[in-house]
């Protein structure tokens, strides 16, 4: 069923902000690693048109002045990234991308409808004459201090144009150094908690847009939501809870097996993340992920595996309207985001089909043998998180396979079957799938 916008939320404006364009520092050498990780159109959100510029009114490096150009710093890279016009083209040189830190979830767990939270920004940088940009943060502990008892940190990138905003979300773990590093030690490179490059799309939600194509300068002054003075945070407008997600798959076509699923007090679940300009149904995108720790351990007892078996579980999710304003001015509201706030619990079934795989991915699987997962990063189930009846889509979940998340199969007849992966044998990252 279509979720109906409450009437106060108000159609998403412009402020009257001006950032001028910040002269771009030599790039120190170092190895760059370019990996597009959200497909086109994911990480979108963007306004319809770009809206007139004001006369500059601050020398280029005033806007967030606390916070030093990335470029000035020799701290980690927290994350790099390319923004995109709406053409696809690389954007201009010199646009502002500014990486925000949200409060923790237990926080926002604890929020009810009309509370508000400030973001916090962390790091700034701006484009390169290909539209890259690095984000680093001057002081690590800074952000450190954001994290929630999980020790998890939720970040959030903002690239402005005068086209609009991009914008990606994404978690760091803090270690015991206080520093920030992925999620998951055994989390693969090319996810959105490595410093690797996250492809910035701008687009409109009608995907119409020229773009600002790449070695052109940027407009002598830039629209955006935020300048110097201004103060940004968002507002709970609507708590959705047990939003069904995904966190396990696994698949048998013969008979004898049974399978078995736990869960930890510390696990944590990487879910998706939309936003959208005007907030209406159906106008959302997922623009990342944020992780969320589970607070008891549940598990799923051994059963008898018949097919295709999803794992699900209940997360509360909240709708926010994302907002600035300058002191003393008028709060403006750029965006709605739609974001996880809890992991509730509970454990439940589901069905799907089982997939083919390739015979080279299968084993001998012996009568009265069992086999655990518990060290490979997890399949991301691109539909896991099951929202579709309130935003139009759904999103992401993945939960890795740690000593806190356990998948096992077990074999309980007197046949040896066959035991495969669904992304190469039986021990790589992947579904078990049991056959004849």
């Amino acid at each position: 069923m279509n979720e109906p916008i409450p009437n106060r939320i108000p159609e998403p404006v412009r402020p009257s902000v001006t950032i001028p364009p910040v002269a771009i520092p030599a790039a120190s050498p170092r190895r760059r690693r370019d990996v597009a990780l959200v497909a086109v159109g994911a990480t979108a959100l963007v306004f319809g048109a770009a809206l007139p510029t004001t006369p500059a009114a601050a020398a280029p490096n005033d806007w967030l002045a606390e916070i030093p150009l990335s470029s000035e710093l020799s701290t980690p890279t927290v994350a790099s990234g390319e923004l995109a016009a709406a053409s696809g083209a690389p954007a201009a040189a010199g646009l502002p991308v500014v990486l925000y830190g949200w409060p923790s979830t237990d926080v926002l767990g604890a929020m009810q409808e009309g509370d508000t939270v400030k973001l916090t920004p962390v790091g700034k940088a701006v484009t390169d004459a290909s539209g890259r940009f690095d984000l680093r943060i001057e002081n690590p502990a800074e952000a450190a201090r954001l994290a929630g008892a999980d020790g998890l940190v939720n970040l959030e990138i903002q690239a402005f144009s005068p086209e609009g905003i991009a914008s990606h979300s994404f978690s760091k773990r803090v270690t015991t150094g206080g520093d920030l590093a992925p999620v998951d030690e055994d989390e693969p490179g090319t996810t959105v908690n490595e410093a690797t490059a996250t492809k910035l799309e701008l687009v409109t939600e009608s995907h119409i847009g020229a773009g600002v194509a790449a070695g052109t300068s940027a407009p002598s002054e830039i629209q955006a939501v935020f300048d110097k003075t201004d103060i940004c945070g968002a507002t709970l407008l609507k708590r959705y809870p047990g939003i069904d997600a995904i966190v396990g798959r696994m698949y048998s076509s013969t008979s004898g097996i049974q399978s078995s699923f736990s869960i930890a007090s510390n696990a944590t679940a990487t879910v998706g993340v939309a936003k959208s300009v005007s907030g209406k149904y159906a106008t959302f995108s997922q623009t990342g992920t944020s992780s969320v720790t589970s607070g008891d351990s549940f598990s799923w007892n051994k059963s008898t595996l018949s097919g295709g078996r999803q794992f699900r579980t209940d997360f509360t999710y909240g709708r926010f309207s994302n907002w600035c304003y300058p002191i003393g001015g008028t709060k403006k509201v750029s965006s709605y985001s739609v974001r996880p706030v809890s992991w509730d619990g509970g454990g439940y079934y589901g069905t799907e089909a089982v997939p083919s795989v390739p015979a080279a991915n299968c084993r001998p699987f012996g009568a009265n043998t069992s086999q655990t997962r518990s060290t490979s990063a997890a399949t991301k189930t691109t539909n896991g998180i099951k929202i579709s009846s309130v935003i139009g889509i759904d999103l992401s979940s993945s939960a890795g396979y740690t000593a806190a998340v356990k998948a096992g199969i077990h074999n309980v007849g007197s046949v040896t079957r066959k035991l495969c992966g669904t992304n190469g044998v039986p021990t790589s990252p992947g579904r078990y799938l049991a056959k004849a």
